[in-house]
């Protein structure tokens, strides 16, 4: 899997995150987010996991989870979920830079009136989709809905 450069948009978005982070700089929390900017695709923890065993790096798949969450947290990782034969499998990935330029709004199909949704979570996991099944979205989307004023009783 290719590396991005030390350079490159999710190296520095890391890097930014680690810093201002209220957690402590963990060799851990590092070597996580090292795993993941290596990654060309979205992973398992468990692939995570056997990456920092290859990397020589002591960590439980506990920790793996829990580092991998809070980063989650703090919107730097996306979890999706993959569906395999097996089940279901949460998978991770940096998310983009892109998710968070994008506005989506909620337009009201009777009057007009808009609602921004503000959910980073949720614009990352759609512009996740959108990467993984080779959509370009543009920078607006509007969902067509109702609102509650219109909406009949």
């Amino acid at each position: 899997m290719q590396q991005p450069t030390h350079g490159s948009a999710a190296h520095q978005r890391v890097q930014e995150w680690i810093r201002k982070s209220p957690l402590r700089i963990t060799k851990a929390r590092s070597a996580v987010a090292s795993v993941l900017l290596r990654q060309t695709e979205p992973i398992s923890a468990e692939v995570v996991f056997r990456q920092l065993i290859e990397d020589d790096k002591n960590i439980s798949l506990g920790s793996v989870y829990r580092i991998l969450k809070q980063m989650e947290d703090e919107g730097l990782v996306l979890r999706d979920r993959h569906v395999t034969s097996g089940g279901i499998k949460a998978i991770y990935s940096i998310q983009s830079d892109t998710a968070h330029n994008r506005k989506y709004v909620f337009r009201c199909d009777v009057c007009g009136r808009q609602q921004r949704i503000a959910d980073a979570v949720l614009a990352g996991q759609l512009a996740n989709v959108a990467a993984l099944e080779s959509f370009d979205l543009p920078e607006e989307i509007l969902i067509p809905a109702r609102c509650r004023g219109c909406n009949p009783a």
